[in-house]
C-alpha cells in the first residue's frame, strides 16, 4: 500500500511538472501574431512607440510610397518619425486581412480608414523567438 502511495504522489508530481514547465515555455516564445499587429495599429494610430520598439526587428525597412515618390526608414527613423509626427486620432477605423501566413511568416494588410483617405499598409512579420515586424509597405490612397 506504501508503495502504491509513493508512486501515484510521483505521478502527480511528475504531472505539476511538465505542466509547469509548458507553461514557461510559452512565456518565452514572445508575443503572437496579432499581438504583433495590435502593438503596431496602435503606435500608427496614437503615436505611442513603448511597444513597437520591443516588435520591430533591428533590420526593419519602412518603405512609405506617396505618389511617385518612396521614402525608406530603418527602425530608428521611423520611431522618431512617429514619436514626432503622429496626432492621436480615435475616429481612425482599421480592417486587418491576413494574406499569407505559413507559421513562420506572414504578409498582414491594415487599412486605416481616416476623413477623407486610406492608408493600407503590408506589414510583413518573420517568428524568431516570437513574431516581430521586417518590413512594412505603406501607401495612400
Amino acid at each position: 500500500m506504501k508503495t502504491l502511495k509513493l508512486m501515484l504522489a510521483g505521478i502527480a508530481l511528475l504531472f505539476t511538472s511538465v505542466a509547469a514547465n509548458a507553461a514557461v515555455k510559452s512565456a518565452k516564445n514572445g508575443p503572437t501574431q496579432s499581438d504583433v499587429v495590435n502593438m503596431y495599429i496602435n503606435a500608427i494610430k496614437t503615436g505611442t512607440t513603448t511597444d513597437l520598439t520591443k516588435i520591430l526587428n533591428s533590420d526593419m525597412q519602412f518603405n512609405l510610397k506617396r505618389g511617385e515618390n518612396v521614402n525608406t526608414l530603418n527602425k530608428a527613423q521611423l520611431l522618431d518619425y512617429l514619436k514626432n509626427n503622429t496626432v492621436a486620432n480615435p475616429d481612425v477605423t482599421t480592417t486587418t486581412t491576413i494574406l499569407t501566413d505559413d507559421g513562420n511568416a506572414a504578409r498582414v494588410k491594415v487599412e486605416f480608414k481616416y476623413d477623407g483617405y486610406t492608408r493600407v499598409d503590408e506589414i510583413t512579420l518573420t517568428k524568431s523567438s516570437g513574431w516581430g515586424i521586417a518590413n512594412v509597405d505603406s501607401t495612400f490612397s
